[in-house]
């Protein structure tokens, strides 16, 4: 792509290298083609049927084979899109809740009734300790006895006493991942999946992919990048909620309980696996925490961290999961899409999710969220990382006075303070860009009847304020009609989308958009339609914008622009960068092929503390200690022992 003349030096710019998701599409690779077309291409196919457990590759001599898990039968590769498309497009997306994937049933959640005994209820106990504690929970009501050694209760007729029953949930139909989906199958180990939080799994998995998309390892970022200026600012908006589930729950029912879940609740631990069992970093680490706006804010704060100096390289994302904990509570605000009201106006539960449709009725929570590598520029070139998008502007506002926790999100508005000469509009000028050379908006659309159209409104105003010429459309891109709602995961699937958007030049239809609120039509820059467009030469795709809107009084706005962007900045180094960034992206073409065909697993677990000199804890203290003081030290990647790099590198 031809880019506008601009002045951004690499070290300048700050730069995506790498993404992973863990999504109802899947990976990111297969949630694209799931947004873009109904019809899942053959690598998609096989990529799905083997994350879903359904095939394995097995060798044989010189060769081998797929193999269907079920049967044992070998399938020929050209059989495979054709035998599998229909089953594993069946496992993906919005769909009703599967027990075995979500972790719970909406059809049968428990519930303790209260009832009132009719008459004295009689029943053993162990000892007199367990009779005198059961006494002194209603003493009124229960009497004790001991007989022969024997103790027994009596609670008396009246006495409330609590039964359960099942209830079927209001909300019954999630984004979940897909179905078979398994964590070990990506080389988590089996004690990590027993008592890990599944969001931290989640984000671990989906941050080692992020470091294969980049085409490096942990190991080799350290070599080239000090310890201590690589960070993180992963977060989630509500947390471990699996294991808040057992904390609160598994006391209360007299369950087994796990010794250590309440760290698996803390927010910061559930992100600290990455660096601490992954990448053994010593950088910045600050999770934010903003409901649906998480990821966002993750983002604008890991561009932060690079601008002032404090980091060189930051992870960043976000991630929530679902539980019967959240669909009531949800449910009860009356957020999401009601199972029977939507299926009464001749819905599925794969169209409850319809931004900007007159038959909206609230979004559709979901699991899941992704991970991204950010660096400056610099090091994007001197490494040779490729580069998947350049980020332009990233900013969290708050929304005033309110009377109700959730907020319209108007505060976002402030990008644009003082119009041609915001914020905004400098930073699209450091790239050479202005208001007409952002093709798509990424909207946060919730598809409730108040965020769409003020969300929209937004936009609106801001392209106006911007100087954008009329009839040039900004195309809308809706995301959460296909993958549902995840809360603080939802940026990153919009960043991420963004991503290849401008890399392909497809834009994904907005699914379920049959009927077009007459609301919209006052945003007039504002293009909505159900159709994949493509629109080639005639609008280019230079830059993508996104907002995300969370309860609290939250919004962000993030830009983010080609990579052409990048590449125009290099001058001299450009045929460098480029022949190395494209051996990186082969290199991870080629480790996920392997990972597929079980000859190396995704995730190896980080055991050994690295910089270690291997003859005593006061040696390696000692030698811990002069890396963290040393600008020079770097990580040798083949001992995990102290490196120096020259003066004039470091």
């Amino acid at each position: 792509m031809d880019w506008p003349a601009m002045a951004a030096r690499p070290e300048d710019l700050i730069v995506i290298v790498g993404f992973g998701e863990v999504s109802p599409g899947g990976s990111a690779r297969t949630r694209f083609e799931l947004e873009v077309s109904d019809r899942l291409s053959a690598p998609a196919v096989l990529e799905l049927a083997w994350m879903c457990g359904l095939i394995r590759y097995e060798e044989a001599g010189r060769g081998g084979s797929w193999v269907d898990v079920a049967t044992n039968e070998a399938i020929a590769e050209g059989d495979l899109a054709e035998r599998y498309h229909d089953v594993v497009r069946a496992r993906l997306g919005v769909r009703p809740i599967e027990p075995a994937t979500a972790g719970f049933d909406a059809e049968r959640a428990p519930v303790l009734e209260r009832i009132y005994l009719d008459r004295d209820l009689v029943f053993a106990v162990g000892s007199e300790n367990e009779a005198r504690a059961f006494q002194s929970s209603d003493p009124d009501k229960t009497r004790i006895a001991e007989k022969n050694g024997a103790w027994t209760v009596t609670r008396l007729a009246g006495t409330e006493i609590r039964v359960p029953r099942e209830a079927r949930l209001s909300r019954r139909v999630g984004g979940q991942l897909p179905t078979g989906y398994d964590l070990a199958r990506f080389g988590v180990p089996a004690e990590m999946v027993a008592n890990v939080d599944r969001i931290a799994l989640m984000n671990l998995i989906a941050t080692v992919e992020s470091f294969v998309a980049a085409g490096t390892s942990p190991e080799e970022l350290l070599s080239w990048v000090h310890p201590a200026r690589v960070g993180t600012t992963q977060g989630s908006g509500m947390g471990g909620m699996k294991s808040l589930h057992r904390l609160y729950v598994d006391h209360l029912l007299g369950r087994e309980r796990q010794s250590d879940v309440l760290q698996e609740t803390l927010i910061n631990v559930v992100f600290a696996y990455a660096t601490s069992a992954y990448v053994g970093s010593y950088g910045p680490m600050a999770h934010p925490v903003a409901a649906c706006a998480t990821a966002a804010l993750s983002i604008e704060d890991a561009c932060d961290k690079i601008m002032v100096g404090k980091a060189d390289v930051v992870m960043a994302g976000g991630w929530d999961d679902i539980s019967e904990e959240g669909f009531i509570g949800f449910g009860d605000m009356n957020a999401t899409a009601e199972t029977d009201k939507m299926l009464a106006l001749g819905l599925s539960p794969d169209q409850f999710s319809r931004a900007n449709d007159r038959r909206r009725r609230g979004f559709v929570e979901s699991q899941g969220g992704g991970s991204l590598l950010i660096a400056r520029g610099d090091v994007a070139r001197d490494m040779g990382l490729p580069v998947y998008g350049v980020v332009a502007y990233a900013g969290s506002f708050g929304d005033g006075i309110n009377r109700s926790i959730p907020a319209p999100g108007i505060g976002s508005l402030a990008a644009a303070i003082g119009g041609q000469r915001s914020p905004l509009a400098r930073a699209l000028g450091r790239l050479g860009l202005g208001a007409d050379d952002i093709a798509v908006v990424s909207k946060h659309d919730t598809s409730t009847a108040a965020n769409d159209p003020n969300e929209s409104n937004i936009h609106q105003t801001l392209q106006e304020t911007l100087g954008r010429t009329a009839g040039n459309p900004l195309i809308v891109h809706s995301q959460k009609t296909v993958l549902g709602h995840s809360k603080g995961g939802a940026a990153a699937w919009q960043s991420i989308a963004l991503c290849q958007i401008l890399a392909s030049g497809d834009i994904p239809p907005n699914k379920n958009l049959e009927s077009v609120d007459p609301a919209m039509k006052a945003h007039d820059h504002l293009l909505y339609t159900g159709r994949r467009l493509r629109p080639g030469k005639a609008v280019p795709l230079r830059a993508g914008v996104l907002t995300s809107l969370g309860f609290g009084h939250v919004s962000a706005l993030v830009v983010i622009a080609h990579p052409a962007a990048f590449a125009a900045s290099l001058g001299a180094d450009r045929a460098t960068w480029e022949k190395r960034q494209a051996e990186r992206r082969e290199a991870s073409r080629h480790k996920w092929a392997r990972i597929m065909l079980g000859k190396e697993t995704l995730y190896d677990k980080r055991g050994e503390r690295r910089f270690v000199a291997h003859d005593g804890t006061d040696a390696q203290r000692l030698e811990e200690t002069a890396m963290l003081l040393d600008p020079g030290a770097r990580l040798d990647g083949d001992t995990f022992a102290l490196a120096k790099r020259p003066a004039n590198e470091a």
